[in-house]
């Protein structure tokens, strides 16, 4: 995971499976992802075991830092935070090392095979029309036919370079150069979604079963609801399309050894399948009142 002082206990995914997994009795422990490395075809790591407080202000207590051999541990979870950058690419192949009898989550093959704004259109009767490119030729074609678009960088997370671009718009080609470099990055062109002004759900799905959603909502004056960008969590229930996508992903999912995802819906059409860290779990947990954290470790168990 990213390091223990750049958490925010309040609502931080990662802290809250930590948590459970130390109130079942687990031990817990922390790699940063630098430092791992392959002794020949072992999997080892510099680490510390964490204590784990409901505590906000004092969320962690570490352990001296000490070498660990990953193939001893029961699970180990792949949580850094994107982008999916080179750093990231290499952990989940020196993580393809540990033996079957380690739960590795999610599967290192299928987080560098599913890129999170891609994997969407494996399922293409369930999204919004999309163009990937990196053309602004082909992207202005695309918004011609469409008239508004979401644009946003096929590498990006948490919100980060998304725009919205409208046909009629005088500077429609230097936005477009500006979102792919002048041509040199992929981006996300897709059919912008007017039900997007009432927020995105936010699905969290444990072995390709629905645990529940929560609504992402814009702040005053921001069309993004991430809540990286300033958007708020609300309270939402799974409905009958809801089901119909999780049905459409359950066996994908839990094939590629996708243990625990986040997919977004918007307007009852898949943006996105989020299976590095997907977050969410404590604002869910609070609405529903329900441990969700505590049933993510126990079916680990």
């Amino acid at each position: 995971m990213d390091p223990l002082e750049r958490v925010k206990p309040h609502k931080d995914t990662t802290y809250f499976l930590m948590l459970a997994a130390q109130q079942r009795g687990h031990e817990v422990f922390f790699v940063d992802p630098k430092t791992l490395a392959l002794d020949h075809d072992q999997v080892v790591a510099k680490g510390c075991s964490v204590t784990v407080s409901e505590r906000h202000d004092k969320p962690f207590s570490s352990g001296a830092e000490t070498a660990l051999a990953l193939h001893g541990m029961d699970v180990v979870w792949i949580r850094p935070d994107p982008p999916f950058d080179r750093g990231y690419l290499y952990v989940t192949l020196i993580l393809d090392y540990l033996p079957s009898d380690v739960q590795v989550i999610n599967r290192p093959a299928t987080i560098r095979d599913w890129n999170e704004k891609l994997a969407a259109l494996r399922y293409p009767t369930l999204t919004p029309r999309t163009l990937v490119s990196r053309d602004p030729v082909q992207i202005d074609e695309f918004v011609q036919r469409l008239g508004r678009i979401t644009v946003k960088p096929v590498d990006g997370y948490g919100g980060k370079g998304i725009v919205f671009l409208d046909a009629d718009s005088a500077d429609l080609e230097t936005q477009l150069h500006l979102a792919t470099h002048e041509g040199r990055h992929w981006v996300v062109a897709q059919e912008y979604l007017p039900a997007a002004r009432d927020g995105d759900k936010r699905i969290l799905l444990l072995d390709g079963e629905p645990l529940g959603a929560i609504l992402r909502v814009h702040a005053e004056g921001v069309e993004l609801n991430n809540l990286d960008q300033g958007g708020t969590a609300q309270p939402c229930a799974l409905d009958a399309r809801d089901r119909e996508i999780c049905d459409a992903l359950r066996e994908d999912l839990t094939g590629h050894g996708v243990r625990f995802a986040g997919i977004d819906v918007i307007g009852g059409l898949l943006i996105e399948v989020n299976i590095t860290s997907p977050t969410g779990l404590q604002e869910m947990s609070r609405f529903d009142g329900e441990t969700y954290h505590h049933q993510v470790i126990e079916r680990l168990e």
